[in-house]
């Protein structure tokens, strides 16, 4: 009922859960979900597979590993060169940690991340 309302007041609906989304999206997908977030990687969740079985359909949110992020500059590179270029290809991604981006991700890395984002094409 909540979807139908917000789509009858022509806004998208986003929907935050934690967790595998395997079992939960076709659910909120039938519900009228139109973006889901954060996507926890640590949960077993990839962007690029669900980017595949959800394109035009779903906007996927998130799923940049924030235990990578708080790893090596090669971690966190590796996590957004994988991830990036396919999420974004036609659309329906938005950039995100799979999560609220923990005090073990030093500034110094999270300014690294967001400068990899120019380099992978998300601000094309």
């Amino acid at each position: 009922k909540l979807c139908d309302y917000f789509k009858s007041k022509g806004l998208p609906v986003m929907y935050h859960t934690d967790g595998k989304l395997d079992e939960v999206l076709p659910l909120a997908l039938e519900a009228g979900v139109t973006a889901i977030q954060p996507i926890e990687a640590k949960a077993g969740n990839d962007v690029c597979r669900l980017k595949e079985l959800y394109a035009g359909r779903l906007v996927l949110v998130g799923n940049i590993d924030v235990q990578k992020m708080s790893g090596s500059r090669a971690d966190i590179e590796g996590e957004i060169r994988r991830k990036l270029p396919p999420a974004k290809k036609n659309g329906g991604y938005i950039y995100h940690s799979d999560h609220s981006v923990p005090p073990s991700v030093s500034f110094e890395n999270y300014k690294f991340a967001r400068k990899l984002l120019a380099q992978y094409g998300l601000y094309e």
